[in-house]
């Protein structure tokens, strides 16, 4: 299977959900660069003293990254997907480090996308515990990616980020 696509659109919705920062900053759980990296290609981990990265540099990791979220979703799903329900569930897994058992459980049943996509609504929804108006916008972009389908290199993903930009306005603002 050729997740070349899947990867594509992926790294770009996420690159459109995640802030770049070039300088290491604190995450809520350790330190981050990048696109919202913990870690460098080579394992080791971000600290607070690394130097600053350039964009181009921190899209490349971003996308070391998804492909192998893309790939642990691929490996975990037995049911076929589209790009852009690659992309929604990458993004899931990048922003949660897992898109549950039962989410993919309930893929894998061969559930109705407009199902599934009610279920990532809830799913990881939280940040330190707590609920976060900008994970839930975040979602809710995320299940609608899911839930249109579209076809291979369909490009959906953008009418989804251009939607998420008017949903995080409305939450933060």
């Amino acid at each position: 299977m050729d997740l070349s696509g899947a990867i594509s659109a992926a790294t770009a919705f996420i690159a459109d959900r995640e802030s770049f920062s070039p300088s290491p900053y604190w995450d809520v759980n350790g330190y981050a660069i990048g696109y919202g990296n913990h870690y460098y290609s080579d394992g080791s981990a971000v600290s607070g003293d690394d130097d600053p990265i350039s964009q181009s540099d921190a899209y490349d990791l971003l996308s070391f990254y998804v492909a192998q979220n893309v790939q642990a979703i691929a490996n975990a799903i037995t049911v076929p997907l589209t790009d852009n329900q690659f992309a929604a569930l990458a993004s899931i897994r990048y922003n949660c480090g897992t898109i549950t058992q039962t989410l993919a459980n309930l893929i894998n049943s061969g559930a109705d996308p407009e199902i599934v996509a009610a279920q990532i609504e809830v799913t990881c929804a939280t940040s330190g515990g707590q609920p976060s108006a900008v994970i839930i916008a975040r979602r809710h972009i995320e299940a609608e990616l899911y839930a249109s389908g579209g076809v291979s290199g369909s490009g959906l993903w953008i009418a989804a980020a251009i939607a998420a930009g008017v949903i995080f306005w409305a939450y933060e603002g």
